[in-house]
């Protein structure tokens, strides 16, 4: 999407009142200078929601959503950030000039994607319900879907012939290589040339796909008769779709996300009707793919709670839960539900009531949990390959837990269920912490992310706390920046988020904009930073420490940054403790190593915050 001038975004800023755009979602209250109402972004019975008519943001106490007015739109209607700040441009009366030529061009040629996908989903679903259609409604009624389902869910038929949408949109003067681009028609070739076109689905019941803000992107063609031909075939990639960014229906499951704040995922278009057919309509499909990170991002700013439902033959080869540590890696807390063998989502509940569906998803184990009622226990008889790639699986998703805390109670809960040595699970968690760590600074920009188990380096259990303190002292106090930034490096912050924020910081630092708290919400579009900013600016605690850091911000940021010199120190020594461990056991000399630690124990002691204070 094109880019939108800074001026304009601030007009449009200028131009909403925080208050006055929430009240259109939510009934406030107003106590104090804030107003209160209900969250519209998780469920609740006491108005723990707060808007700052002075700060011209919103906080959630409750589920820490937070920032300013475009915040507000990307979270409540999942859009980006210059989605949302068009939208408010619209809702303003702003004019938003036209994009410069070669973004145009970009912007037209999707336009035009969108069109002819449009285009395609009214054809398919009016032959659906024409003659040529029969064989795709008498399919889906044999499989208990109703007229009714089939138009809520647009499905269509694609009739049993080679040019029967590409004539459709010649007639309505549409370009073929628009056609081809979408991947609606392929073209024929001959001795090198274009002799022709013809239709990619050919009798096939059709699913359209929709991207978040519900315009028809892509489409899933499944066989109606057991022939040689794929069960499935779904569109290429295009200009307007990206198959690992969207998932099938969320569109439609995104509204009930608030009330329900949990959102179930199955493998297929079927199981995602009959679901929501049955009330269960908090559910999307992957389609069959694994998951991904810009999904699990999408998820997160909806919900923080995944239920994965499987029959249980097919959960453990499941590309779906293969993909499920990415969304452990994004914060979210994911459990698993299986149904018995040989049923999925759509043949269970047309065999049973909805009730007993929702009680096997309410008794869903998380999916550590699941993982270890998978695994042989030490006393089975299995071998010793198979309980050890179980074991593995589950260390891989603890190594993922990016909340230290968390990571510590299920390395416990782990350990007595699995009865391991609880050390040893610690260290082959921090092992693939760190071998993740390397593979990312080996490759950057390249790795895969399904090779990478976590973000940051093992020291950052305790690094992480740290640095989000020298960001809040900077938030609260600007000559704080100028201190700590005397010192300290962008590149210093390990946390990949802090380092994130860090780095604007030091930008408007070298542009001398000192701003007000509630100001910086302006220079960020990522919701997880925009709720730790709101946070910082709401919380009594943060208040406080604003007036402690006006007297001595110098001191408290000294007393981090010699905090985090510490542990820095204090895990190269560990590491190198491990291979003096390593040397001894083998016979090697390791005279050398015992005088490098040496050194990284004068180090530490010459650790002070005094030094800061003094050299500044």
């Amino acid at each position: 999407m094109p880019t939108i001038a800074p001026h304009i975004i601030d007009e449009v800023r200028l131009a909403t009142d925080v208050v006055d755009l929430v009240s259109e979602y939510v009934a406030l209250k107003k106590s104090g200078r804030n107003f209160f109402g209900l969250c519209p972004f998780h469920a609740e019975k006491s108005p723990s929601f707060s808007v700052n008519p002075d700060k011209q943001i919103f906080h959630c106490f409750g589920c820490s959503a937070g920032g300013n007015v475009f915040m507000f739109i990307q979270k409540l209607e999942g859009v980006s950030f210059p989605e949302a700040v068009r939208k408010l441009a619209k809702r303003a009366g702003i004019a938003i000039p036209e994009p410069e030529v070669e973004d145009r061009a970009a912007s037209q040629e999707k336009e035009a994607l969108y069109f002819v996908n449009q285009l395609a989903a009214e054809f398919f679903q009016h032959v659906l319900f024409s003659e040529k259609g029969k064989p795709g409604r008498e399919y889906m009624h044999q499989r208990g879907f109703a007229d009714e389902a089939l138009q809520a869910f647009g499905v269509g038929f694609a009739p049993q012939e080679w040019e029967a949408f590409y004539d459709h949109a010649r007639k309505k003067s549409v370009n073929p290589e628009t056609l081809v681009k979408a991947g609606l028609v392929n073209a024929r070739e001959k001795e090198g040339k274009v002799s022709g076109y013809y239709d990619r689905f050919r009798h096939r019941v059709m699913f359209p796909i929709h991207n978040i803000s519900g315009r028809v992107v892509a489409f899933g063609g499944r066989r109606i008769i057991d022939d040689e031909s794929p069960k499935y075939i779904n569109s290429p990639e295009t200009a307007v779709y990206h198959k690992g960014h969207l998932l099938y229906a969320f569109p439609l499951a995104k509204d009930h996300l608030r009330a329900q704040d949990c959102l179930i995922v199955v493998e297929g278009y079927l199981d995602v009707m009959r679901m929501h057919l049955c009330g269960f309509n908090n559910t999307v499909a992957t389609s069959g793919t694994a998951l991904t990170e810009q999904q699990a991002r999408m998820i997160f700013r909806h919900t923080k709670n995944v239920i994965l439902l499987f029959d249980s033959d097919a959960a453990g080869s499941s590309a779906t839960l293969r993909g499920a540590d990415i969304l452990v890696e994004n914060g979210l807390h994911v459990k698993v539900a299986t149904l018995s063998a040989g049923d999925d989502p759509d043949s269970f509940l047309r065999k049973h009531p909805a009730d007993e569906m929702r009680d096997i998803l309410q008794h869903a184990p998380d999916l550590l949990e699941f993982k270890a009622r998978s695994a042989p226990p030490a006393t089975a008889e299995v071998t010793p390959v198979s309980r050890e790639e179980q074991l593995r699986s589950i260390v891989a998703t603890l190594a993922r837990m990016n909340d230290a805390l968390q990571r510590q109670v299920m390395v416990h809960r782990m350990a007595e269920k699995l009865q391991v040595n609880e050390s040893a699970l610690w260290e082959e968690v921090a092992r693939l912490r760190r071998a993740s760590t390397r593979l990312r600074r080996a490759t950057p920009g390249q790795a895969n992310p399904d090779a990478l188990i976590g973000q940051t380096r093992p020291f950052a259990e305790r690094s992480r706390a740290i640095e989000l303190e020298l960001l809040r002292i900077m938030i609260l106090h600007w000559n704080a920046m100028q201190f700590i930034f005397s010192f300290m490096r962008v590149e210093d912050f390990h946390d990949a988020e802090a380092r994130a924020m860090a780095e604007v910081f030091y930008s408007l630092l070298e542009r001398d904009m000192p701003l007000e708290p509630e100001m910086l919400l302006h220079y960020f579009n990522e919701p997880q930073q925009a709720e730790f900013l709101s946070k910082v600016i709401n919380e009594e605690a943060g208040r406080i420490h604003k007036e402690s850091i006006e007297i001595d911000y110098r001191r408290w940021s000294a007393d981090c940054m010699a905090r985090l010199q510490r542990i820095m120190i204090e895990d190269q020594r560990l590491m190198l403790m491990q291979q003096i461990k390593q040397g001894d056991a083998s016979g090697r000399d390791v005279t050398e190593l015992m005088q490098q630690l040496s050194e990284y124990d004068e180090q530490l002691r010459r650790i002070k915050p005094e030094n800061f204070l003094l050299a500044a």
